[in-house]
């Protein structure tokens, strides 16, 4: 008690009363004050963090990242797309819409220099005549290519196994496809593996020699041709060709020496028998023309051209035989020209004849 009495005395001499309202009001004054200033304080904290990482962002928005994409998987899109660019010429625009941030020009730079126009100077055709003709694949059997199958959402590479007359039919499609576009060397080429896989193509063995000629490589047109009449000795449209093209050489005498190698029928190859015919009347051989147009005679009797020729070739060795041919071609032409000269052959005739026996 005594304690007591000295604590209320000394706040009375204090002029305070204990657990008075406005002692109370001031403890509690002093607490709320205190926690104000520790929400505020928090309250800075979080308005700095906020305008710190909203800065880290903003400056990490502008920033470019350049990588390099993998080797591997570069080349397989090349693979895919090579196919799709043949000789046009890509060209990428290198204009860009500038950027007013100072990091976004930098960043549009790059790319712009990465994007440079890209242009193809050298066309298929170009490359194709560097190349060097290729000589005559042997013949194949089969050959393989890859195809790809999608199975269940993925893909997968099958083997797929062409009969030659699919591999023939993809060659001829490319040479034509090449000839149209003058890619010349490109065409021999599928050509000439076309006849590889199909050797017995007559028309394929004539577009390659054609080709052959026509770019002035005549031996190699010969040797294309001679393979196929070696091949079938009884086809003799390649022994023509060939004795054409020689002939258009100015080797007459080959070309008969090569078309006497063969005696076809008259009536399934005339044009064979005539050639020959009028090769050996050029070249002074007179009795083989008269056998030659002799055999024309024989498959179509009606023809009185035929009947001329040998007169003509038979005048050169045989006179009087000549005047008969000439008399039964008057019976079978019908052109006014041609039939004066007949008569004027067979005046000069018999008028030789008469001058002879006296």
């Amino acid at each position: 008690m005594s304690v007591i009495n000295k604590v209320l005395k000394d706040l009375d001499r204090r002029g305070q009363q204990p657990f008075s309202k406005r002692a109370a009001s001031s403890a509690v004054e002093r607490r709320s004050s205190h926690r104000l200033g520790l929400w505020l304080l928090a309250l800075m904290l979080v308005i700095v963090l906020a305008l710190v990482i909203f800065w880290w962002r903003s400056g990490s928005g502008n920033t470019m990242t350049v990588t390099e994409s993998d080797p591997v998987e570069a080349q397989k899109v090349q693979e895919r797309v090579k196919p799709l660019i043949d000789t046009a010429v890509i060209k990428v625009p290198a204009e860009r819409t500038a950027r007013s941030e100072t990091d976004s020009q930098q960043s549009n730079e790059i790319e712009v220099r990465d994007l440079e126009p890209v242009t193809v100077t050298e066309t298929e055709q170009e490359i194709a005549e560097k190349a060097e003709p290729l000589p005559e694949e042997p013949v194949l059997a089969a050959e393989e290519t890859e195809s790809e199958t999608q199975k269940n959402g993925e893909f997968s590479k099958q083997a797929v196994q062409l009969s030659p007359a699919e591999i023939s039919a993809q060659h001829i499609e490319k040479a034509q496809k090449a000839q149209q576009q003058g890619r010349l060397t490109s065409a021999e080429d599928h050509w000439r593996k076309a006849l590889a896989v199909t050797p017995e193509n007559k028309e394929v063995r004539k577009k390659l020699a054609a080709l052959q000629f026509g770019r002035n490589k005549v031996s190699q047109a010969l040797t294309t041709l001679e393979a196929g009449f070696k091949l079938n000795p009884d086809d003799f449209e390649f022994r023509l060709l060939s004795a054409r093209i020689l002939e258009k050489e100015a080797r007459p005498a080959a070309a008969l020496s090569l078309l006497k190698q063969a005696t076809p029928d008259a009536g399934a190859y005339p044009e064979y028998v005539q050639k020959q015919a009028l090769l050996a009347q050029s070249q002074g051989d007179y009795k083989a023309a008269a056998d030659a147009y002799q055999r024309l005679i024989e498959s179509e009797p009606a023809q009185g051209r035929w009947y001329l020729g040998k007169a003509v070739a038979q005048q050169e060795f045989a006179p009087e035989a000549a005047v008969a041919s000439y008399k039964a071609a008057l019976k079978r032409i019908k052109h006014q020209p041609t039939l004066d000269f007949i008569e004027q052959q067979i005046v000069t005739l018999k008028a030789t004849e008469s001058t002879g026996e006296q």
